[in-house]
């Protein structure tokens, strides 16, 4: 997976927050996504120039109890599950 700050949201997916959440549709394969609140925050965050490490902080710094190492392994978790799913993509 190529380094974050390479990744961006797939212009192609439309997006509309649910509350806390956030509600994706991609057109081309007819598929929605519900994010939950901290994949939703790491959807939001995933626009060219935050890192993992920024993006951890505001996730840490917004839900309690979550450790930073924690954040940092759930927003890895989740770049990589957006990246595969084709809802990030590679602009380098």
């Amino acid at each position: 997976m190529p380094d974050i700050r390479q990744l961006r949201r797939n212009p192609a997916i439309e997006e509309a927050p649910l509350q806390e959440e956030m509600m994706l549709f991609d057109a081309v394969k007819s598929k929605f996504f519900v994010l939950n609140p901290a994949m939703a925050l790491t959807w939001t965050w995933c626009d060219g120039t935050h890192s993992v490490a920024e993006i951890s902080e505001e996730l840490a710094s917004r839900f309690g109890g979550v450790t930073p190492d924690e954040a940092r392994g759930d927003v890895e978790r989740a770049v990589a599950e957006l990246y595969e799913l084709g809802l990030l993509l590679d602009v380098r």
